[in-house]
């Protein structure tokens, strides 16, 4: 019924915009936005700011943020992506590639990555509902990483596992990290506690600690294409029955992932290769 009223009501205007003699031709829907592969207009010296950025392998985030900073014109990285790809240039060649890896890192413990993975309740039959995590750190030079189970995400218990991943680096591999990235969770940053647990220990060992962009899971991307590795080889659909089996295979993938398997962001190389490479 209602439907039915609006209908009538419709008509009813629109028969009334006719008698009032108005051109009908403007009740035709008009076409908004851009027309396909249609360019972006924009100062000369933006554009060129874009193709420098991108030659240097930027991505199209970055580059956003880079343009509003140079030139205060506020680009989504969407357009960004849009107008690379009309230049040409959306698509890194290999040697980009190599140039944006060497920008980034250039040797080990120049940057470590550092995260919380939640381990799928059930994945451990003897621990029951009781939560699970595991907590790496991964050189972004290398890959070579390191993990440890935990059972809470509390600040004091996550920067003891920290320790150990870092210990455990530098006793294996001999890496001395410069710089931590983490996310901006309450398990790692506190930017106003100096008593923060995570804080201080970096403090103790002389580590800068950087944050990831709130939101921006990707600024950390490393560390979380990481945890989609392990979940793909060792935890997706797998039950273990104990905790220490559990922490057993976790060390053992650990080992396998840093001294065996090869990895295609490193040239097909193991990560412990890229050490004396």
């Amino acid at each position: 019924m209602r439907n039915t009223r609006s209908v009538i009501k419709t008509f009813l205007s629109y028969r009334r915009y006719i008698n009032a003699g108005r051109d009908i031709d403007k009740l035709i829907p008009k076409k908004v936005g851009r027309k396909y592969k249609s360019t972006i207009a924009y100062m000369p010296e933006v554009l060129d700011t874009i193709k420098l950025y991108r030659k240097t392998g930027h991505n199209k985030f970055e580059i956003s943020s880079f343009v509003y900073k140079d030139h205060s014109v506020a680009i989504s990285p969407s357009s960004i992506y849009r107008i690379t790809r009309h230049l040409g240039i959306n698509k890194l060649n290999p040697r980009l590639k190599e140039a944006k890896r060497r920008i980034i890192k250039m040797y080990a413990g120049e940057m470590g990555h550092i995260d919380v993975h939640h381990v799928t309740k059930g994945t451990v039959k003897d621990v029951g509902n009781k939560k699970l995590y595991i907590v790496g750190l991964l050189d972004s030079y290398s890959r070579v990483c390191w993990l440890e189970v935990v059972d809470s995400v509390k600040s004091i218990d996550v920067m003891f596992s920290s320790l150990d991943c870092l210990l455990k680096l530098k006793q294996r591999y001999d890496i001395t990290f410069k710089e931590i990235l983490s996310d901006n969770g309450a398990e790692f940053s506190s930017k106003n506690n100096i008593q923060h647990p995570f804080e201080r220990m970096l403090k103790f060992y002389d580590i800068k600690h950087r944050y990831t962009k709130p939101c921006r899971p990707q600024t950390n991307g490393k560390i979380e294409r990481f945890w989609k590795t392990l979940e793909d080889e060792l935890l997706q659909d797998e039950t273990f029955e104990t905790l220490q089996e559990f922490k057993e295979h976790i060390l053992g993938y650990t080992l396998y992932y840093n001294e065996h398997r090869m990895h295609q962001g490193i040239h097909l190389k193991t990560p412990k290769e890229m050490l004396v490479s």
